[in-house]
């Protein structure tokens, strides 16, 4: 049969479909490109992260017809660099429960946004990452291929290069509901264990008049319910830390809101349960039960261990429990399945998410420990003594700390602890020891608990909660390795043209300073670690990092004096309050972290 004039029958999108070819010029329906959009704001995104190439075309097309006829439609933010985007993503969500997207060019773009994503992945953080499609027709079509990239960036199969570290792919195909598509992308994305998700957006697709969209956002909110754990498993559960003396709760990823924040230091108090939060933020510190991140002692004086939305709990090698201590794994994935290896024993694994699960089990131990206040007032006694010794350790150090040059990370610490505001923003990278900050709101971290190691996050996570909170003070430490990583000049440029100033403090060492402690632990006797300098570790000469941020009118010292530091942190928030991003070089010593 032939064709009529204009439909070119086509087998390139997945499916046979009939291609509508007409000039850009002369469309008058909605494309797909502007259905798009309008599903993504539907489903409640109000920001996209974006970093654009030849196949955003329909795109930019889209947006300013948008803007030219009052259609509501997401806030494009432009990112020079795709780490920094999904990184803003990270920090984003961590503020305000929310999902951002992030939309690149293609194959490349999706290459240099993979570290991101790996992070996002590991640690549960929600984002939908959109990618272009090298158009797929040398002819035929307005999107057709243009210029001779177009043939270099066609892949075999695109989204395999992140397949691992992603619940869900999918290339649009022509003729389908893009905010179908769309709307399953953001569920599968929000529900636990949350994570990324990819689409790619074959540019004739997004040029191509739009068919049905598919149906409109019923009001329900994104993803399914979280996991709540079985009546029978918290029975167990509470029956096996009731017959404990001394019961311990291991925290890991931090789930940012209130009710998992406050229901675990409420169970914790309630019941004289000691928690070591690891890494990341999961209670107040100012709370009696927090005992800081857990070591050898500290295990060995539980004999029942809870680990809660933790995927390494201890390093198995270096610190464990007893054989005779008991385990209890809960989490909305408590085998952790899309860790190839994980070895950690465990007594009873339970299903459900922390907010779920927490009051659940409170409820269940006030019944369990009713009659057992004598045991519960010695436990809460010794736990008291436990978190002063550890205070009189800390405080020993900051004696010390506030003396020493170069300048000790838990100085820095200190200072901000006196002037920074109560929900302050914390993001951690390399930078400072947790147990040294003051954190006591819900909200108040982001560090790199859960992530995949990928470097480079910390600023571009600042800038993306400054843009979900922009009345809170957001602050950023990270070490100087890591500062590269971070893509410095898109970051600062990002924080002027959209007026998101932060301060981030560089705790300068100059060296790769977990790259010198693995190949000492590893050859302790070594030739290295006799050293003072090791190849692939040494950072010198160190660049003045605080000079890169006057690129962009931003406010920049270096600090070698431990002395000097807190009236250059004063000076920068007051820059930062003023509007313009600023940056402390603080030359530090290494192993503080």
């Amino acid at each position: 049969m032939i064709p009529a004039r204009g439909e070119i029958p086509q087998k390139i999108f997945g499916i046979g479909v009939s291609i509508q070819i007409m000039d850009a010029a002369t469309k008058t329906g909605e494309t797909v490109a502007e259905a798009y959009l309008s599903a993504l704001y539907n489903q409640g995104v109000r920001h996209v992260f974006a970093n654009g190439g030849t196949d955003f075309a329909p795109i930019i097309e889209a947006l300013v017809r948008a803007n030219d006829s009052g259609r509501e439609v997401p806030n494009f933010v432009t990112v020079p660099h795709e780490n920094v985007a999904v990184a803003m993503s990270q920090g984003y969500y961590n503020v305000t429960g929310t999902p951002a997207v992030v939309m690149v060019h293609v194959t490349v773009g999706t290459a240099n946004a993979l570290c991101g994503i790996m992070n996002s992945f590991r640690g549960r953080t929600p984002v939908l990452l959109a990618a272009g499609r090298t158009p797929l027709t040398e002819t035929g079509h307005p999107g057709s291929r243009d210029i001779g990239i177009h043939w270099a960036q066609e892949t075999f199969d695109q989204a395999s290069m992140l397949r691992d570290y992603v619940k869900w792919d999918y290339e649009l195909r022509a003729g389908q509901p893009v905010g179908t598509v769309v709307g399953r992308a953001l569920d599968i994305a929000m529900s636990e264990p949350k994570g990324p998700v990819y689409l790619t957006l074959p540019r004739e697709v997004l040029g191509d008049e739009s068919a049905d969209p598919g149906a409109v956002k019923n009001g329900r909110g994104l993803g399914s319910t979280p996991p709540a754990p079985t009546a029978e498993a918290i029975e167990q559960a509470a029956e096996m830390i009731a017959a404990a003396e001394r019961p311990l709760i291991i925290g890991g990823y931090a789930d940012h809101s209130p009710d998992a924040f406050f229901g675990l230091a409420e169970l914790a108090e309630n019941h004289a349960i000691a928690v070591a939060p690891g890494m990341d933020s999961f209670l107040p510190s100012s709370s009696p039960m927090n005992l800081g991140i857990a070591g050898q002692a500290l295990l060995d004086w539980a004999d029942c261990v809870i680990v809660l939305e933790a995927p390494v709990p201890w390093i198995p090698r270096s610190a464990a429990p007893g054989p005779d201590t008991k385990q209890i794994h809960i989490g909305s994935d408590p085998l952790f399945s899309d860790y190839p290896l994980r070895g950690h024993q465990m007594d009873l694994s339970i299903a459900g998410a922390a907010a779920q699960a927490l009051p659940l089990l409170g409820d269940a131990l006030s019944a369990k420990f009713a009659k057992k206040s004598k045991a519960v007032d010695k436990r809460r006694t010794e736990i008291t003594e436990m978190r002063q010794k550890a205070a009189d350790q800390r405080a020993k150090i900051l004696e010390q700390a506030q003396a020493s040059t170069p300048i000790h990370p838990a100085w820095i610490a200190a200072c901000l602890n006196r002037v920074k505001a109560g929900d302050a923003i914390i993001s951690n990278e390399l930078g400072v020891p947790l147990p040294f900050l003051e954190l006591d709101q819900p909200g108040c971290y982001l560090g790199a608990t859960g992530n995949a190691g990928g470097l480079g996050f910390s600023i571009g996570a600042a800038l993306g909660a400054k843009l979900g909170a922009p009345e809170r003070q957001v602050i950023t430490i990270v070490g100087d390795g890591s500062y590269m990583f971070n893509v410095p000049m898109a970051c600062h440029f990002v924080a002027r043209a959209e007026n998101l100033p932060t301060l981030t403090i560089i705790c300068n060492n100059s060296e790769w300073f977990a790259v010198r402690r693995a190949t000492t632990n590893m050859y302790p006797d070594g030739r290295a670690a006799k050293s003072n300098t090791l190849p692939v570790v040494n950072l010198s000469p160190s660049p003045n990092y605080e000079k890169v941020v006057s690129a962009v009118d931003g406010h920049g010292e270096k600090v070698e004096k431990p002395e000097d530091l807190p009236g250059a942190i004063e000076r920068a928030l007051q820059a930062v309050d003023n509007g313009h991003p600023a940056v402390i070089n603080a030359v530090t010593q290494a192993g503080g972290r």
